[in-house]
């Protein structure tokens, strides 16, 4: 069963806040999948029409404008509901093992490039290896994730700060690895902060909203654990741990 699915949000009597969140996800990704699955169909249509169309359309370039910007219009649809479909199946992060360092080192220019407009990037490795049990791919997209998802600062400038170290052991006692990414923007108010891995709650133009709870889903299904603090005045950090490979798949992996 679904690890998001399996949470009861009570546990010895007292509400638990991880557990409540994860139920919410699980409730919105099952009504994603819904609206992903109609929405596809009707943008589908809405294409096939609008190419119809452009071969009937005479040289009026007024009206060739204005196919344009439903073209436009339909696009941005499209990218919704690939939004939605990613947030509706969320993958795991694989099996692995990969390590950690190693995987983000090599994309640290593709994150660079993710960077908002006029953000700075540094990046602090842990000294030792980190083997995960995560696939080097799927490692590597949740890196740029974590980076492309950072809010856009007013003054255009500021920094973001990647991190890796050893984490406290997992709920389930594993060991694990830790990959913070710290953005020094202006981050959220108390109410929008303790839901920000809800669907569309830390929506600053980036996917609706669903590229934090998409990141959450993934890291739950694959047995980490993931958690951030946000203020207006102290930015944004995104906390991620990651279980460490045992030491037998460690050995190979070298």
């Amino acid at each position: 069963m679904d690890p998001i699915a399996e949470a009861r949000p009570v546990r010895s009597g007292v509400p638990d806040a991880d557990a409540i969140r994860a139920l919410r996800v699980d409730a919105a990704s099952r009504t994603a999948r819904v609206l992903a699955h109609e929405l596809a169909n009707y943008f589908g249509s809405m294409r096939t029409m609008l190419y119809l169309l452009a071969e009937e359309l005479g040289p009026d370039p007024g009206a060739r404008e204005d196919l344009d910007v439903v073209v436009r219009t339909v696009d941005n649809g499209t990218r919704l509901v690939e939004a939605l479909r990613r947030f509706a199946h969320a993958p795991s992060l694989g099996a692995g093992p990969s390590d950690l360092n190693t995987v983000l080192r090599e994309a640290e220019p593709a994150m660079r490039t993710a960077l908002p407009p006029g953000r700075a990037l540094a990046i602090d490795l842990w000294h030792g290896p980190l083997p995960v049990l995560c696939d080097a791919a799927q490692l590597r997209q949740l890196g740029l994730d974590l980076v492309a998802g950072a809010r856009r600062a007013p003054s255009g400038g500021g920094r973001i700060r990647v991190e890796t170290g050893p984490a406290p052991d997992l709920p389930d006692g594993r060991p694990a690895a830790l990959l913070a990414v710290h953005d020094d923007a202006p981050g959220l108010e108390p109410e929008a902060a303790a839901r920000i891995f809800e669907p569309y709650v830390f929506d600053d133009g980036h996917d609706a909203g669903l590229r934090l709870p998409t990141i959450y889903a993934s890291v739950v299904r694959s047995g980490g654990a993931i958690g951030a603090d946000s203020t207006p005045d102290g930015g944004t950090t995104i906390r991620v741990s990651l279980p460490l490979a045992p030491a037998r798949a460690q050995a190979a992996a070298r």
